[in-house]
């Protein structure tokens, strides 16, 4: 804030200047005491809250837009704390599809873009994100991979601190507790240097546990948002820990963490998050909103819950000073729902503008010119069922395979395989399928061909570029064939998934920004990804999320057996596998 626009708000509390918009007759949450006060007027100038209460003199304009909210609470505008560009949507179709639900700022992660196209990458996302109906910041990539492969596109630390300094990125996206003890000198580089510049850095220490997670956090890691049982959640809340508890698209877990709401305890870093949101979730129940709807269903008071999704988040990432909060000088972010424990808006207000009524959004995100280079990210040549082939030449195998658990952990597993020639001999009732891990911005890539179990796939083949924390497309198949022409599908088409099978696309879905990203509405990507899914399961395919399933073998934040273009990678010491070595003990 200048010396200029901080005049402007003084004057307008004083009533030397009319107010842009009131908002009468409202009874606003003070995320600060946990009050309701009613009949409280809300004066808004520039873009600003200016003034809140019952007793101001307030100067009104022909221009001031005055806004009767007849009783309903005002809260402050929601925060989503942490969440991932990971759902096929542009970051302008996310935000159209927000905008009715109270959420006024986005922190968003930025790695999918930093895997893709490096420090160069994630300057063009941040650029996407500026000017948009509402706030959206983010976090700077640690690219804390699987592999040094996968880390090949890193910034510099130089690069680093430029990203950084900048006033859109809030601190140093998350990191892996494994990745950070071990020797990992370049990731506690950057943990330091965000700290030294008033930046955050980011936590993922799901199953951390004791000494190891008192080491975790004993690096200067601010926050986590992996804890799945009341018992996690009070550990990390002890140690001073923002503790996030997510109900998204990839994970919910506030049902498991419920019990703890009835504990005594102080709520002050508790903060609520989606963790990203796919297209199907987001249409059908919601965003943010949905989030908070289901912590005050489960029991969590309705106060702590919106506090829990404002000023929690702002204070975490040391932006109270702008939004959070319904009081004077902070950005004027708010929405009005029919009482405390209906988290419907009926109005959404960003930054003084009405931006969405009755559940209709009054305006539309701001379109981006993205870059021709990042429509020519699938760069790998045409592939043919040569590609497929196992190392192995003729006989009975014992293999080592990815099996394919509950919810979407994976297991390290061996089985015994018929091969001939490279290829394999399915066996009529045994649920094995290829694996296959290939680089996708190579002439000459790098490839892996392993073993999945417990995916049910029994013909086609399914391939997807939208893997997280890897540049490579994954895929499974049944039939060498299929896998080759579902990789060829999704070459063509520069990146999308495609389910084949007898030779023809069952189903598809182009991601033609930067291999990850479609163009198409949400309404369009979720009918697609829907599409997909059945054409799977008419497959035989079993697993619960087939497609998010395929998307998170490439990354090391989900247990315990992963996939990168050089092999499996096993979480538990790091190491990097084959089809057939013993591997480490």
């Amino acid at each position: 804030m200048n010396r200029s626009l901080a005049r402007t708000l003084m004057d307008t509390a004083l009533g030397r200047l009319p107010a842009d918009l009131l908002v009468e007759n409202a009874t606003v949450l003070n995320v600060f005491t946990g009050e309701l006060l009613p009949r409280q007027t809300i004066a808004v100038k520039a873009g600003h809250f200016a003034a809140v209460g019952t007793d101001l003199t307030l100067a009104r304009g022909p221009e001031t837009t005055v806004i009767d909210a007849a009783g309903q609470i005002a809260i402050p505008g929601l925060v989503d704390g942490h969440t991932h560009q990971a759902s096929r949507l542009l970051p302008e179709t996310l935000l159209d599809a927000v905008l009715t639900s109270g959420t006024t700022t986005i922190i968003t992660e930025l790695e999918g873009m930093a895997y893709v196209g490096g420090a160069e990458g994630i300057r063009v996302f941040l650029d996407a994100l500026r000017d948009q109906p509402i706030k959206v910041f983010a976090t700077l990539p640690p690219m804390a991979s699987l592999h040094p492969i996968l880390e090949e596109r890193a910034p510099t630390l130089a690069e680093a601190e430029q990203l950084l300094a900048r006033d859109d990125v809030v601190g140093l996206g998350e990191i892996p507790w494994a990745n950070l003890l071990r020797d990992a000198p370049r990731l506690l580089d950057l943990v330091a240097l965000a700290r030294q510049l008033g930046k955050q850095a980011e936590g993922h220490s799901a199953g951390a546990r004791g000494a190891r997670l008192q080491a975790y956090f004993a690096s200067g890691i601010s926050s986590c948002h992996e804890p799945i049982t009341p018992d996690e959640a009070r550990e990390r809340l002890r140690l001073g820990v923002h503790t996030m508890i997510r109900h998204g698209g990839v994970r919910r877990d506030i049902d498991n963490v419920a019990p703890l709401w009835a504990e005594p305890l102080d709520w002050r870093r508790l903060i609520l998050v989606t963790d990203s949101v796919d297209a199907r979730r987001l249409l059908a129940a919601g965003y943010l909103d949905a989030v908070i709807q289901r912590a005050i269903d489960t029991g969590l008071d309705p106060v702590r819950a919106i506090q829990a999704a404002t000023l929690n988040v702002a204070e975490h990432f040391r932006l109270d000073h702008r939004l959070g909060a319904i009081a004077p000088g902070r950005e004027a972010d708010l929405a009005l729902v029919p009482d405390l424990r209906t988290i419907r808006p009926t109005l959404v207000l960003s930054r003084g503008q009405v931006i969405a009524r009755n559940g209709q959004p009054l305006v539309r995100a701001r379109r981006h010119q993205y870059p021709p280079w990042l429509y020519r990210t699938v760069r790998l040549p045409a592939v043919t069922t040569e590609w497929f082939r196992l190392p192995i030449g003729q006989g009975t195998e014992r293999l080592r395979a990815l099996a394919f658990g509950e919810g979407l952990v994976t297991a390290e597993t061996w089985v015994e395989v018929a091969v001939d020639d490279g290829a394999m001999a399915l066996t009529p009732g045994v649920d094995l399928a290829k694996l296959v891990c290939v680089e996708r911005q190579s002439e000459t890539p790098r490839r892996f061909v392993g073993l999945a179990q417990g995916f049910g796939l029994r013909a086609g083949a399914y391939a997807t570029t939208s893997g997280w924390d890897a540049a490579c497309i994954t895929a499974i198949g049944a039939d060498d064939a299929d896998l080759a022409l579902a990789v060829n599908r999704v070459r063509e088409l520069q990146g999308g998934l495609v389910v084949s099978a007898g030779g023809r696309v069952l189903a598809e879905c182009a991601t033609p920004v930067g291999a990850i990203w479609s163009e198409a509405p949400a309404g369009a990507v979720a009918a697609a990804e829907e599409r997909a899914e059945q054409a799977l399961r008419a497959l035989g395919v079993r697993h619960p999320r087939p497609l998010l399933a395929l998307d998170i073998l490439t990354t090391g934040a989900i247990p315990h057996l992963r996939l990168t273009p050089l092999g499996y990678v096993r979480l538990r010491d790091g190491a990097l596998l084959g089809l057939t070595d013993p591997g480490p003990a």
